[in-house]
């Protein structure tokens, strides 16, 4: 997982976001191989803390703002393999682990940005809700 090189007009676009650490893998991989380079946020804490990716939002991952077309394009084709769904007993140990013991069921799953605003090609901007905009 490389590091996007920052430059003055290096804008970040986040494209998708994984619940998981192998459907990060897979999709890192394939923007790699595209030769679009990747910044993957919570990537650390997903490989320790599975449990707490559903609070936070899950992995963000984020690619240079003129290659946010192209990332899209190669995720276009990715669709996570299904699970089995999980029979009675599992499920049962899964809700008792969580009463017990308070530990959610690790999150899975992959969800890919999709265009909003004015411009239908132009995918949303990276936004940090915790930090104030300073006054205009």
């Amino acid at each position: 997982m490389n590091r996007v090189p920052q430059t003055q007009n290096c804008a970040l676009a986040t494209i998708a976001w994984a619940h998981g650490m192998v459907e990060c893998a897979v999709a890192v991989s394939m923007l790699e191989a595209a030769g679009v380079p990747v910044l993957v946020h919570s990537g650390a804490t997903a490989s320790v803390a599975p449990q707490m990716m559903t609070a936070l939002g899950g992995i963000r991952l984020q690619v240079p703002g003129h290659l946010a077309q192209t990332a899209q394009d190669v995720l276009a084709g990715f669709e996570p393999a299904e699970k089995p769904r999980a029979g009675f007993f599992e499920i049962l140990a899964l809700i008792l682990l969580f009463v017990l013991c308070h530990v959610p069921p690790p999150a899975s799953g992959f969800a890919a940005a999709r265009a909003v605003g004015r411009a239908a090609s132009r995918v949303s901007p990276v936004l940090y809700p915790l930090i104030s905009a300073p006054p205009s």
